[in-house]
């Protein structure tokens, strides 16, 4: 292989690279501000927002209406299977919310909503063909809580970092996931934050 043959290799293996990175890196694709960012549901009702992590632990099934239980009494479940129980029951009935069924809670002070906000609506990737992250499995062990004025939860988000999967209440609320980056970046402000079940450990 002749030198201009293999540098020319080099340069082609690399532009793939870099484009393949492009395709997945996230970055500023707008620039909303604070207040029209505020103004996107669930955004313009919540008055507190939390980073909250659900490990689960079998004390807690005694909480939820329909319980499966073996012959010899043990309740069966899968992995992250209990917190999704949890949450669905959450969505008939948001009445259901215990907060002393979370590991870890924490209210996001205006300038940890002013990044969530920033990630979720001014960051993307507008190329056609961005790619997203994501596994099939679904282990949720982290969520983002909203409040209304009346300190009653009114929506969720349910989120695996480590399949990076996530799931809503309602479909009028998302996290815009249009590049293969936005929830590791959503990862790292639950971590800045200090939630660590779900971030730095796992069980």
């Amino acid at each position: 292989m002749n030198n201009s043959f293999y540098m020319f290799f080099l340069f082609f293996i690399s532009q793939i690279g870099t484009c393949q990175e492009n395709l997945e890196n996230c970055f500023r694709v707008d620039d909303l501000s604070v207040e029209d960012r505020n103004q996107n549901y669930p955004f313009d009702k919540a008055t507190k927002i939390i980073f909250a992590s659900f490990e689960d632990k079998s004390t807690k099934l005694k909480l939820f209406e329909n319980n499966k239980m073996n012959k010899d009494g043990y309740a069966s479940y899968f992995q992250g299977e209990i917190m999704q129980i949890y949450f669905d029951s959450l969505k008939n009935n948001m009445s259901k919310y215990n907060p002393d069924l979370f590991e870890e809670k924490i209210e996001l002070s205006e300038i940890q909503k002013n990044e969530l906000t920033d990630l979720i609506y001014n960051y993307g990737n507008n190329h056609e063909d961005a790619v997203i992250w994501g596994a099939k499995c679904f282990i949720p062990r982290n969520a983002i809580l909203f409040f209304d004025e009346n300190n009653k939860l009114f929506e969720f988000i349910e989120i695996c970092f480590e399949c990076y999967q996530y799931k809503t209440s309602n479909y009028n609320v998302d996290l815009n996931n249009n590049c293969g980056q936005k929830l590791s970046l959503l990862k790292e402000l639950f971590e800045k934050s200090g939630i660590e079940y779900g971030i730095k450990k796992q069980l």
